[in-house]
């Protein structure tokens, strides 16, 4: 839909702003989001789940509105600086708002994991989703980026809505509770808050090493190998993770783990493959002719992609450990590393040597986590 509103620049614009928006939101729900799924699946009495879930909302906005704020700042006093040329400083600082509140769906959906109330989960993100593709095709062409973010608000609504009606008793172990939420803070400050920076940087690069026009083919290759990264993550999160916190300290742990290798890493890499050869269509498909990509820039990305979705498995088996400490190192390890590597290529940037670096970012982050999750078993 943004192809045909705008081309290749309108995609690479809203992934700028995505990037803003993750990046707030990210900063609280890569940590205590995903902690409050480990602890909900531990947790056995209902009033106990309840106040994990209000506990992570107060700990999620005193997180992500300092850095929502700074982000609105940064915006207006360096106007292109933090997301690039082409978009305005009230744009960023709405997406940085956007982000904040963003905090309340992901907060739900996080106590939903770990009840593993999946329906409820499908229902957001469909009505999520729909709410988004109609306004990307029915706001005016000068404000499609302002509508798309601001479309971004709605689940938050309906979220508060279901949240008033589950209002906590305290629980005995509040305190506890508290305490081991917030375990999850700084691994969310640092997760929530490089990738989505890492990312912007990274688009920057290229686009000033190559073109905006490279960025927005680099973005394609990111979203079309992302509807199996999506898939495999999705089922590790909404399948694995309540089941691996379950099983923490306990046999049926590795096997549970050995299952979601099983489950997820090699589907994928048939999928990846099959997406590898029918590359071409496939992008003439969801964007336009203009989309034309290198099938070696295609095959070194795509496999790159595989090495992320293996690199995630470890990741969450780390955040069903509670070993917070090892999830905030490895984090360099991923998209931060491959923007450090991009900024440092001493020859001519292209597609081709970007994913030679993205395969290497991945790797070298997938190894450390399994070396982590080893260590610590």
């Amino acid at each position: 839909m943004l192809t045909l509103r705008g081309g290749s620049e309108l995609v690479a614009f809203w992934a700028q702003l995505g990037s803003v928006v993750e990046l707030i939101a990210g900063v609280a729900l890569a940590g205590v989001g995903t902690g409050i799924s480990v602890l909900v699946a531990q947790a056995g009495r209902p009033d106990r789940q309840r106040e994990l879930l209000h506990e992570s909302l107060r700990l999620g906005f005193a997180a992500s509105a300092p850095v929502m704020l700074a982000v609105a700042a940064i915006s207006f006093a360096f106007p292109g600086k933090l997301a690039g040329d082409g978009l305005s400083p009230s744009l960023v600082a709405l997406a940085a708002a956007v982000g904040c509140v963003a905090v309340v769906p992901g907060m739900l959906n996080g106590y939903w994991l770990g009840q593993q109330r999946r329906g409820l989960m499908l229902a957001l993100a469909t009505g999520s989703a729909a709410v988004q593709l109609a306004a990307a095709f029915a706001a005016p062409q000068a404000h499609v980026l302002a509508a798309l973010a601001i479309a971004q608000i709605v689940p938050a609504l309906a979220a508060i809505f279901i949240l008033r009606s589950a209002k906590p008793r305290a629980s005995p172990e509040k305190d506890h509770d508290r305490a081991l939420l917030r375990r999850y803070i700084l691994p969310g400050l640092v997760i929530g808050a490089l990738t989505p920076i890492a990312t912007v940087a990274v688009r920057n690069i290229v686009s000033m090493e190559m073109s905006w026009q490279e960025v927005g083919l680099l973005q394609a290759l990111w979203r079309v190998s992302d509807w199996v990264a999506s898939v495999a993550a999705g089922v590790m999160a909404v399948y694995f993770l309540p089941r691996l916190a379950a099983a923490h300290r306990t046999p049926r742990f590795a096997a549970e783990l050995k299952r979601a290798a099983l489950v997820t890493i090699l589907p994928s890499a048939i999928a990846l493959a099959v997406l590898g050869v029918f590359q071409r269509p496939v992008f003439a498909l969801l964007y336009d002719e203009s989309f034309r990509i290198s099938d070696a820039a295609v095959v070194l990305f795509f496999s790159g992609s595989l090495a992320r979705i293996a690199s995630w498995l470890p990741l969450y088996a780390l955040y069903a450990m509670r070993r917070t400490g090892p999830l905030v190192i490895g984090e360099i390890l991923s998209m931060p590393l491959f923007a450090v590597l991009l900024a440092a290529y001493p020859w001519p940037l292209t597609l081709e040597a970007a994913g030679v670096l993205w395969i290497a970012s991945y790797l070298a982050y997938g190894l450390f986590n399994l070396w982590a999750v080893r260590r610590t078993s």
